[in-house]
């Protein structure tokens, strides 16, 4: 009797420590002889992917890159910076690991590489302090110049208003595509553009940072899933990512990096 009890007892223990325990990443093979994930990066969309002025990579999508590394078996970290519109190419031919930056869940990415989300990401449009131009809407738009960055999902979205401007006889406005978001910032403080299209991340970032000369324009709008991108044929690493994020979303640690990036409105549902 006492054994049947012991036995019972041990069982529900061990049932009880299963239902709490987080399942640890399964490391993928190619990764188990190793010691180094390379990442690709725009490094350019604070708060997110960016370098501080020691040319450091800072940001909540770096803090999860370094944490994933870690949940992998204390990886180090190689960062390959490359401009925001080659970083799929430059995952295809196995350039990088995956890629860590803000990366929005489209149908037509998912249909070369896999994605995993981290968090949602909205579109705003930024304007000089004052608002001279008085824009407040998409419309308002219409005949002014609008930095865009080459790849964005955002210029995707203006050369669809624009096909809307055109239709209900508005002038259309002139999108100048630029390669960073420093460049972009850098034409609409010294007057070469009139708005910038960017994240609200972003938008909100350099609106902290320099209140002096930057505001919003046009609040934010499209909300998008935004995650990290793996190549299809490394199923292995895409599970692992998802584990971890999910463990992390568990143990409390994903709610305090973005409340450390001030980004707490992002949470994935």
């Amino acid at each position: 009797m006492h054994k049947q009890r012991r036995a019972l007892l041990v069982a529900v223990t061990l049932g009880l420590c299963t239902q709490w325990a987080v399942a640890t990443p399964q490391v993928p093979e190619r990764l188990q002889k190793i010691n180094k994930l390379t990442y690709c990066s725009g490094m350019d969309s604070p708060p997110l992917v960016s370098f501080d002025e020691a040319q450091k990579p800072r940001g909540l999508t770096v803090d999860l890159g370094l944490e994933i590394a870690k949940r992998l078996g204390d990886k180090q970290v190689q960062w390959r910076v490359i401009p925001f519109s080659g970083l799929l190419p430059a995952l295809l031919a196995q350039q990088c690991d995956m890629i860590v930056d803000q990366l929005f869940d489209k149908p037509e990415r998912r249909q070369v590489i896999d994605i995993v989300n981290y968090m949602y990401s909205s579109q705003a449009v930024v304007v000089p302090k004052g608002n001279p131009k008085g824009i407040k809407t998409l419309d308002d738009l219409s005949t002014h110049k609008v930095a865009v960055l080459n790849g964005s999902t955002i210029k995707t979205l203006l050369d669809t208003q624009n096909e809307s401007l055109a239709k209900a006889g508005k002038p259309p406005m002139k999108l100048v595509v630029y390669n960073t978001d420093t460049d972009a910032f850098q034409a609409l403080r010294i007057s070469q553009v009139d708005a910038y299209g960017t994240t609200v991340e972003t938008a909100g970032y350099y609106a902290a940072m320099a209140p002096e000369l930057f505001q919003e324009g046009v609040p934010a709008f499209s909300r998008i899933l935004t995650g990290l991108g793996m190549r299809k044929d490394d199923p292995q690493l895409t599970a692992a990512v998802q584990q971890i994020i999910s463990d992390m979303r568990s143990d409390g640690s994903y709610v305090q990096l973005l409340n450390k990036w001030h980004v707490s409105s992002d949470t994935l549902d």
